[in-house]
């Protein structure tokens, strides 16, 4: 697994299933605002597409890359399927139940060893934290 930070979907898997989710949903739309002529960020794109849909096509498109049910999933399949539930929260994309719960308990038995374990430790510990909060609303 490639990864470049400690946010759950700071890995390539995640960062894949996110763009497949957005160019599903999305298609041309999504490949303009991509395009590097645009001035926009990456984050001011995904907080202008994020949606339910953009949700449920990522984690399709993540399962179908895998190919396993959840239960089979390794720590860096869950990790993906925790940092695309993630990413969508801090979106304000309402999450359903089940997979919101599912990532809070992959994020909470993640067993990978991470360079920066400290940082690691204290984001994941906001993630789950996000995530818990929106159970409540």
């Amino acid at each position: 697994m490639g990864h470049w930070g400690v946010k759950s979907y700071e890995n390539d898997d995640a960062a894949d299933a996110l763009d497949a989710g957005f160019d599903r949903v999305h298609g041309p739309l999504y490949e303009e605002l991509m395009d590097d002529r645009n001035p926009m960020t990456v984050d001011q794109i995904q907080q202008r597409l994020a949606n339910p849909e953009t949700l449920a096509a990522a984690i399709e498109g993540l399962g179908e890359s895998i190919g396993l049910p959840f239960e089979e999933w390794d720590e860096v399949e869950r990790l993906a399927f925790a940092g695309v539930v993630v990413r969508h929260a801090e979106l304000g994309v309402p999450i359903p139940d089940d997979w919101r719960d599912r990532a809070i308990g992959w994020l909470e038995d993640e067993a990978i060893d991470w360079e920066e374990a400290t940082k690691r430790r204290l984001r994941r510990e906001r993630e789950i934290t996000l995530l818990t909060k929106m159970a409540g609303t």
